[in-house]
């Protein structure tokens, strides 16, 4: 098609000026030039478009607005060909190919989602609570039909991980407690070192693994020690090791559990502020990677705060044994660079840059899927290969108003994205197809 174009445009340029030389009858003139501007209008469009770029494509669907105003979703689930938005609220599931309800189920009277799990099997867990920020309920709900499988009282849940298909593993209180996913039957329970806390939890059907605080015995200096604990999948204790923080965490995370990963910030000046990684089978130091370098700002983890609050969406993911983020330069407002280091040792496996503002880095079985803002509402998604980031897929997207981070998911023929806030200039959900 582009060399078309070329020689469309090449034959126009020729009848013009054969139109106006000063020889020849006038009507063979005008005829000439009427054939000129036939051939290069097209030709001229062809060579513009390809010069632009691949071919874009539009959202194939797009939900409802959101009602009412400064509603916010704070999770999202995938099963398969299903996408389901949570809300405080109330949960709406979505049907990937053509943005059909699949489902939707209220939240409690009075009760608001205030915790959530991840999804797996078509199952995941919620916490209500009366007030949004305490739960006082644990639930499973049915991802393939809407339905609630059980719901529990007297509990405290503020966080909820799965080890594996059938475990529901619950921060509760001050210990962690184990449930099964489909009939909520008690399974262990774990109760962090004498004076100590737990502030974080991930997990996976291989292990659990907890992030544990403990203060020294005067609470307001706060400086203590930060460990990391991983138990069994029966709840059966296997390490603990040592994250090197004298300081209280202003903020920890579990990027990931196989290898264990955490995000570490600790209070005070000059204290850890990087991404650990330890081994799977002892809890062995391996990697720490710096969110601030003299080359590059690790932008996704500058930030205490993200957007899906209870499962919360960064334009970061742990791909085998890769930190794949967006990244700036140091100064640059912006994260246009895709940086990947390796887990193992902490060096740089590669960086890239990208077309465009980047808004979201989601893992996938195949690659990383990295969604970058180009400006004038144009966007692109670039799937990437793990080993040297470069695009093995290419997907560039018109009319998708992707302001903010959005959670990425994926299907066969699809891309969905999920906002945050779809009230106002973004949708809830939009489906987009693949190239």
């Amino acid at each position: 098609m582009l060399a078309t174009g070329i020689i469309g445009t090449f034959a126009a340029i020729v009848l013009f000026i054969a139109a106006f030389l000063p020889e020849g009858p006038k009507a063979r003139r005008l005829l000439a030039a009427g054939i000129c501007c036939a051939l290069a209008l097209p030709g001229s469009r062809l060579v513009f478009d390809r010069m632009q770029g691949p071919p874009s494509v539009g959202p194939a669907w797009s939900a409802p607005a959101d009602r009412p105003a400064l509603t916010k979703a704070v999770a999202v689930w995938q099963d398969g060909e299903t996408v389901v938005r949570v809300r405080a609220d109330r949960f709406d599931a979505y049907r990937a190919r053509t943005g059909e309800s699949a489902w939707t189920l209220d939240a409690p009277p009075r009760k608001s989602v205030c915790a959530a799990s991840p999804a797996v099997d078509g199952l995941a867990a919620v916490g209500y609570g009366s007030d949004p920020a305490l739960c006082d309920q644990l639930a499973a709900v049915d991802l393939r039909t809407g339905r609630e499988l059980w719901r529990k009282d007297g509990l405290r849940p503020s966080a909820l991980e799965l080890a594996g298909p059938a475990t529901l593993v619950a921060l509760d209180g001050e210990q962690l407690a184990a449930f099964g996913l489909r009939d909520g039957a008690p399974a262990w329970t774990a109760a962090p070192t004498a004076g100590c806390g737990f502030r974080a939890l991930s997990a996976s059907a291989v292990r659990v693994v907890a992030v544990e605080y403990c203060a020294t015995a005067d609470p307001a200096a706060r400086t203590g020690t930060t460990w990391l604990r991983a138990f069994g999948p029966t709840g059966a204790a296997l390490w603990r090791t040592n994250l090197g923080a004298a300081n209280e965490p202003a903020t920890v995370a579990v990027l990931a559990v196989d290898p264990p990963t955490v995000r570490l910030t600790e209070r005070g000046n000059r204290g850890i502020d990087a991404v650990l990684s330890f081994a799977a089978a002892d809890g062995a130091p391996r990697a720490t990677i710096p969110v601030s370098s003299a080359d590059y700002e690790l932008t996704s983890l500058q930030k205490l705060s993200a957007p899906f609050r209870l499962r919360p969406v960064r334009p970061v993911a742990v791909v085998g044994d890769l930190l794949v983020a967006a990244a700036a330069r140091p100064g640059d407002r912006d994260s246009r660079f895709v940086v990947a280091h390796s887990l193992t040792d902490g060096s740089r496996a590669w960086a890239r840059k990208t077309e465009g503002k980047v808004l979201t880095v989601t893992a996938a079985p195949d690659g990383p899927l990295v969604a970058a803002d180009r400006g004038r509402n144009l966007d692109v998604v670039h799937r990437l290969d793990p080993a040297d980031g470069r695009t093995v897929e290419r997907t560039d997207i018109r009319k998708a108003s992707l302001y903010t981070t959005p959670w990425l998911g994926r299907t066969d023929d699809r891309y969905v994205f999920v906002n945050e806030d779809g009230t106002t200039y973004s949708r809830p959900a939009l489906g987009v197809p693949r190239h």
